[in-house]
């Protein structure tokens, strides 16, 4: 088995503290929209259409994605041989959760 390069090590490292932190700054945004959301004054179902339940299930599932990518991110027993891959696919699950988050976002603005 071939061990990864320094630089290569140097890299994962140096991008990972950013994304843990961006990603715990996007978590407690979404988590404080679904508690300011489901805490509703009426005392009725914050879930009433089906347009709440398009921005629920992405909002629920953006946060599920977040949830992998840090544990991805935390985890370190990754594959050293492969480790460019494993964060190759780290990021992508990154940018794609945050797509998921924001459209939820965008959604609940404009529906």
């Amino acid at each position: 088995m071939t061990e990864p390069t320094p630089d290569m090590n140097q890299d994962i490292r140096d991008f990972r503290q950013p994304m843990v932190t961006s990603l715990g700054i996007i978590l407690g945004f979404l988590l404080g929209f679904l508690g300011q959301w489901a805490t509703n004054d009426n005392g009725e179902s914050a879930i009433q259409s089906r347009a709440d339940w398009v921005v629920a299930l992405t909002l629920v599932a953006a946060i599920s994605m977040m949830l992998l990518v840090l544990y991805r991110l935390l985890n370190n027993r990754y594959p050293l041989q492969r480790a460019g891959h494993y964060y190759q696919h780290t990021f992508q699950l990154y940018m794609l959760s945050i797509v998921v988050a924001f459209s939820g976002v965008v959604a609940a603005l404009f529906v």
